[in-house]
């Protein structure tokens, strides 16, 4: 509810004008309260900024108040600058709405009560939406915002012809025609007060519309209710062969000097936006300030600066009163996945997967791939919670939406194989070997159930790659996998050759092969893969899987004793071909033993696959 105004004139030296400007800001007060029919009183006031005036502008200003005692003078010893003491008279103020006025321009009657309608103005509760405005030169019918403002704008009379451009750039930047409500001016902290470069190119006004109009909405009126005169060396008058050319036609003579103070002044703008920005993220947001705001575009900002959290009240109240703009719909749902992302990153998998439903119940008007992906995110954090279900569910209609979708079609086996071993009670620490299932069941799929199978695996863990082996490939009873536990012993596992540690990894294998059901199947021999290799009887294998350490010169003799017991037609698999030792680790990886294994074998080997892991063909003793 709007109670009071103020309007702020600043004067310096002008006792040939001032009394006129001020009899025209009480003409227009009392024209307010001779058509104002408000349940609710409303105070008026008249803050006269004195900057150090040395002429007779004090005397007046003083004669003017005692006659009005509404208003009231702030003194200043000298002269600052235009938006210091505009400030001065907005801070001194206590009206809820600020209007401003220079000490030798004009108001017309009707300027103050028709920016207080349209400013006080609540569409959701209005029984009206218009009204009739009482003007000297015949009645108009104004018609009221259709939603809150926070900034009203008139046009300004001149008595000078101008070209219609700077005519619109003059209306858009002098104070004398605005009017703001008390919020929207604490917010951007007022005019700027920088004494350079703003005294010396007088350009704060139009960074104070800057900062107005980049965060709240601004209501144009094309009335002409203040009067912008020309007095002989004043702005106007300096500028008035710009204002009557057209802007192609005239070049300003611009210093080196005055150049390089606008460009100062374009960095001190765009700071002080940057900081408005920060400042918003720790406002409260009430629903009242929202209404005032230009949420649409400073929510969009705050989009393209990554701060989706600012950006999520502001799309929330733009939809609450726009149910049925789509593109505040697909801007919140955007805000909601990309804020979903980031929580994620923090570890907050819950609240991630709240954002990204609520990015989906919005059903935004995304293409289908952006609308598959806000599907996968939802998947992953529920993934990550271990709701292994109801991620599939998301991952499927991301499928469903994008069959095409990489992401989501590795996925699928992914989920699986969690859900899988969620449901079989497998106790698993990281998952190393998820990635390399697509492969398996590409290659692997000629072994599946097959009588008599041998299976050797060199460098047990925790039984990932053997429960998988059994619950997938060895079905056939007598089917029988040997596993080599390389950990004692071994320069890969040297860190955890502390005997507990190891105890731990042992029981927690015996208890996923338990786990199985096949526990029959499983040989688990404990010692150096080159000792235990040596041991095995020749020709006696269909597949073996190399996963015993990841330096290159025991990966290649592990490949070598295992050639031998390999049958012709069976599948070596060497795993970590993409791994690389940390900086400082001078061991050659196991790519090293790979390449010089393929490179003698090459003519007796069959290439399945490359990639992380490596898989060979048998084709020849």
């Amino acid at each position: 509810m709007i109670q009071s105004f103020s309007v702020i004139v600043p004067v310096m030296n002008k006792e040939h004008a001032i009394l006129r400007t001020l009899e025209s800001v009480e003409a227009s007060i009392q024209y307010f309260y001779e058509h104002y029919q408000g349940e609710h009183p409303v105070a008026a006031e008249i803050v006269v900024v004195n900057e150090g005036s040395s002429d007779r502008t004090p005397e007046i200003v003083n004669e003017f108040s005692r006659v009005h005692p509404h208003c009231k003078i702030v003194n200043h010893a000298k002269r600052t600058s235009a938006g210091t003491a505009r400030n001065m008279g907005a801070n001194a103020a206590k009206g809820d709405l600020l209007f401003f006025c220079d000490g030798d321009d004009l108001y017309y009657k009707e300027h103050i009560y028709l920016c207080y309608r349209m400013l006080s103005h609540d569409p959701a509760n209005a029984k009206e939406t218009s009204f009739v405005l009482k003007r000297d030169n015949g009645d108009q019918v104004i018609n009221l915002p259709d939603q809150a403002v926070g900034v009203v704008r008139t046009a300004v009379h001149m008595e000078d012809e101008v070209h219609p451009y700077w005519k619109l750039a003059i209306e858009n930047s002098v104070p004398q025609n605005v009017c703001v409500r008390r919020e929207c001016h604490d917010f951007v902290e007022g005019f700027p007060e920088q004494r350079v470069p703003f005294n010396e190119v007088t350009c704060e006004d139009i960074s104070y519309q800057l900062f107005l109009t980049k965060f709240f909405k601004l209501l144009k009126i094309n009335l002409e209710t203040v009067e912008y005169i020309r007095y002989p060396g004043n702005m106007f008058d300096r500028q008035l062969k710009k204002f009557q050319s057209a802007p192609d036609q005239y070049q300003e003579d611009m210093t080196p000097e005055t150049r390089e103070l606008h460009i100062l002044r374009h960095k001190i703008e765009q700071e002080h936006i940057a900081y408005l920005f920060e400042k918003l993220k720790r406002l409260e947001k009430t629903p009242a300030f929202l209404s005032l705001m230009n949420w649409q575009q400073v929510g969009s900002d705050c989009m393209n600066q990554n701060n989706f959290q600012a950006a999520i009240p502001l799309f929330e109240y733009g939809l609450s009163v726009e149910p049925n703009n789509l593109n505040a719909r697909s801007l919140l749902a955007a805000a909601y996945n990309n804020q979903g992302s980031a929580v994620r990153t923090m570890g907050d998998w819950r609240q991630a997967t709240l954002y990204y439903q609520k990015a989906l119940e919005l059903n935004p008007a995304f293409s289908k791939t952006d609308l598959a992906k806000v599907n996968l995110n939802a998947s992953a954090t529920l993934r990550d919670q271990k709701q292994y279900e109801q991620a599939l569910i998301y991952l499927q209609k991301a499928l469903e939406l994008e069959p095409n979708l990489p992401e989501a079609i590795a996925e699928v086996t992914k989920l699986k194989y969690y859900a899988h071993v969620a449901q079989r009670g497998y106790q698993f620490t990281q998952d190393w070997f998820s990635i390399n299932i697509p492969v398996w069941q590409q290659q692997l799929v000629r072994f599946i159930n097959i009588p008599d199978l041998k299976v050797l695996e060199i460098g047990s863990w925790e039984g990932r790659s053997t429960c998988w082996l059994l619950d997938n490939i060895l079905t056939h009873p007598s089917a029988r996998i040997t596993c080599v536990d390389t950990f004692e012993g071994s320069v890969e596992h040297e860190v955890m050759c502390e005997e507990d540690a190891v105890k731990t990894i042992e029981q927690r294998f015996d208890a996923n092969i338990a786990k199985t059901g096949a526990s029959e199947k499983v040989r688990k021999m404990i010692g150096s893969s080159q000792t235990v290799l040596r041991s095995l009887i020749p020709n006696s294998y269909n597949l073996a899987y190399i996963d015993g350490s990841h330096v290159a010169c025991d990966v290649l003799e592990d490949a070598l004793l295992t050639w031998r017991l390999v049958k012709v037609g069976g599948v070596i698999i060497f795993d970590d071909y993409g791994f690389q030792f940390p900086e400082g680790i001078t061991e050659d990886p196991p790519k090293v033993a790979v390449d010089a294994f393929m490179t003698v074998f090459g003519k007796k080997v069959r290439l399945l696959h490359q990639g992380y892991q490596v898989l060979v063909e048998k084709i020849a003793e």
